[in-house]
């Protein structure tokens, strides 16, 4: 059997497990698939945009078809945007990404989710078009929608927890349809005139739920050429 090559993605992420977890697990079943002409290398960090920069913009970055370089990606949460602390945190991330450009010539997708990484996952197995109050708020259709009765987040986002998560019900397939229930999200936003912000190139919806992340996943499909 001849081996793949490798398209290899370089991300840094927020959170300590779930982020990190989803994106390793994604290469496993892009690499195991057969449906794939590039197999998926990725070693996600918990680091700052720039710090990950620091630590990684000497190493080469491979290039997709037109001969573009893969941009590296960082994910992220906008906790709640109309709170100072965390708006200013989101800005402060957006910065870093432009400085890293700015010093090592490195190109950043931003894949966000408003609220939390949750409603990334819930897209999976639901359509989650309607405003939560809060990160917590979550806990409910992820204990219906997965089947389980965890008491709160952090149950869900523990490792093993989290894993089992992940082995049960992220396929290939599942991701395609999350993909377009996050789409027709973003669509919704439009259409119902939310308020957009953009921030030093990067444009988001100030209320919740909106995301991104579908979009690095969607680049990643096509580098790696998944069918």
């Amino acid at each position: 059997m001849i081996k793949k090559e490798s398209r290899q993605f370089h991300i840094s992420v927020e959170g300590i497990n779930c982020e990190k977890m989803y994106f390793e697990h994604l290469a496993k079943l892009i690499n195991s698939s057969g449906r794939n002409t590039y197999n998926l290398k990725v070693a996600p960090r918990k680091m700052s945009p720039m710090e990950y920069a620091k630590r990684n913009a000497y190493k080469p970055t491979e290039k997709r078809k037109g001969n573009k370089k893969i941009p590296y990606i960082h994910v992220q949460d906008i906790e709640d945007y109309y709170s100072d602390d965390q708006r200013t945190k989101f800005y402060t991330m957006i910065d870093e990404i432009r400085t890293a450009g700015d010093k090592f010539g490195i190109i950043y997708e931003l894949g966000y989710s408003n609220y939390a990484f949750e409603l990334w996952m819930l897209l999976h197995v639901a359509d989650m078009n309607y405003a939560v109050q809060d990160r917590y708020s979550y806990l409910a259709p992820v204990n219906r929608w997965f089947h389980r009765n965890y008491t709160s987040i952090d149950e869900f986002k523990s490792h093993e927890e989290f894993q089992d998560i992940l082995d049960e019900f992220v396929t290939l397939d599942s991701i395609r349809l999350a993909i377009s229930r996050a789409e027709k999200i973003v669509q919704k936003n439009g259409e119902d005139r939310k308020t957009k912000e953009t921030y030093k190139g990067f444009t988001f919806f100030r209320d919740n739920p909106d995301i991104s992340v579908h979009k690095v996943i969607q680049m990643i499909f096509e580098v790696c050429e998944v069918k």
